[in-house]
């Protein structure tokens, strides 16, 4: 369909659109109004301008990709098999490479891993002019190579100058905020534009699109970031088996790693199946692009409420719970109901609770991953959720679209599960009880014995002792 033709079926998805842009703009408007109001430096809010914008620009590139990399596939003559073999090479290179990635960057500099990103992507970017299929794969071997990069280097880059500047970690909070609300934007953006771009140029447009703003992200990168490295005084493969030790020695680091790659893992998975099943469970033509939209607007809203609940005061860790539970029942409500307009609704409620999931993570893992080890113990928690997004993807034409949907539930279901035994490991179990503000009988009935004896310390004067 030649964009911007719209069809009348368009018209229930643009209401759709519209309903989540006006939650979007009454929910940012009471963040507005209920948050504390932080003082922050110039100097802070030139050093997060630098990260955000820049980050932005490059996935921005990488968004604009994402649309029509399968229909270039197709438009080049290559089945549905080998077209999953293509996306397969790119998920098993990023598992691969995710076992290195990371003791690179903290050895030899975060800088220049992103640096390195770019360079990957550009030249993907350029084998898309070919329609050899050798030749596309080294294009998912790059691209492959390049999302490893960027899923750990560039956090760590911002994490590590944030801590070196001696910024408050309470602002970092903001910053993953604006990254998560700011990549819902572009990606919405990147969509609508590469969809015009297809539409006037051809399928090959949004590729060299996205190979401009890599090259114009790569000049303000080299220009505006400084260096920052991990320990660089080991071998790589002595950062490798410290980043393995750190993840086998402390169960709250390996717990929340398993949380993240278990949530991340169904939320691939959903990434892929979205639209077979939209299109499966409607009787007439789907807008995608309308759809896409939408899920962007949807991940914004996340992000927004993830800024307001910190604001009235609640924990990341309950709030990472609470993400992990509701896109549970998120994905379960399409594997069992067959209507199109509930699945559709489900699917933006799961859109919601990744909106939530990214900052919640972000914020995570700059609180329990340690400096030194930081984008290796990232990159290696990757290395089993590639694997079992290969393994789904392996299957997906030999099962039906509902039970690849029921093992991504599977996948964040376990992620619940993850992140309860963290919370209770990290805070205590009594802890958890009371942070989720579930009230136990026995428990109060043991504690008011000890409650007295505290209060009758206190109006006794005797503060330290009661304390």
């Amino acid at each position: 369909r030649v964009w911007p033709m719209y069809g009348v079926y368009d018209v229930y998805y643009i209401f759709i659109f519209v309903v989540a842009l006006a939650l979007v703009y009454f929910a940012r408007t009471k963040v507005k109004k209920s948050e504390d109001q932080t003082v922050v430096t110039e100097e802070f809010k030139r050093f997060q301008r630098s990260y955000v914008v820049i980050f932005l620009i490059i996935t921005a590139a990488d968004w604009m990709q994402g649309p029509y990399l399968y229909a270039l596939y197709d438009n080049y003559g290559h089945s549905t098999h080998m077209i999953g073999r293509l996306f397969m090479l790119g998920f098993g290179t990023a598992g691969l490479c995710s076992t290195f990635v990371g003791s690179l960057a903290d050895k030899y500099g975060r800088k220049k891993m992103c640096q390195a990103f770019c360079v990957l992507l550009m030249l993907s970017c350029i084998t898309k002019h070919s329609k050899s299929f050798s030749v596309l794969a080294l294009g998912r071997i790059l691209g492959g190579a390049s999302t490893s990069i960027l899923l750990s280097s560039f956090e760590s880059w911002m994490v590590h100058q944030h801590l070196f500047l001696n910024y408050p970690e309470r602002w970092m909070r903001n910053t993953f905020s604006i990254v998560v609300s700011g990549t819902g934007v572009v990606a919405m953006v990147s969509g609508l534009f590469a969809t015009f771009l297809a539409s006037t140029f051809g399928h090959v447009a949004p590729f060299d699109c996205a190979l401009i703003l890599l090259l114009f992200g790569l000049a303000l990168l080299t220009r505006a970031w400084p260096e920052n490295f991990g320990d660089s005084e080991i071998s790589v493969l002595q950062t490798l088996e410290n980043a393995y030790e750190t993840i086998r020695g402390d169960s709250s680091i390996m717990l929340l790693g398993m949380s993240q790659a278990f949530f991340e893992a169904g939320m691939y998975i959903f990434v892929v199946m979205w639209t077979p099943t939209l299109d499966g469970s409607s009787s007439t033509p789907v807008s995608h692009g309308w759809v896409f939209s939408t899920f962007m607007l949807c991940i914004i809203l996340g992000g927004t409420l993830y800024k307001q609940y910190l604001a009235l005061g609640g924990t990341v860790e309950k709030l990472m719970l609470f993400a992990c539970a509701a896109a549970t029942i998120s994905l379960a409500i399409p594997v069992l109901v067959q209507d199109h307009t509930i699945q559709f609704m489900s699917f933006c409620l799961f859109e919601t609770c990744v909106g939530v999931f990214w900052p919640s993570a972000s914020s995570l893992r700059s609180m329990y991953f340690p400096e030194e080890t930081r984008a290796s113990v990232m990159a290696t928690i990757r290395v089993p959720q590639n694997f079992l997004i290969m393994g789904v993807l392996a299957v997906t034409g030999q099962i039906g679209h509902r039970m690849v949907l029921f093992m991504s539930f599977l996948f964040v279901a376990s992620s619940v599960v993850c992140q309860w035994y963290f919370i209770r490991w990290t805070a205590g179990e009594s802890d958890v009880i009371d942070e989720l503000g579930i009230l136990s009988d026995n428990i109060d009935s043991v504690g008011v014995k000890e409650a007295d004896e505290i209060e009758n310390k206190t109006s006794e004067g005797d503060q330290e002792e009661a304390v």
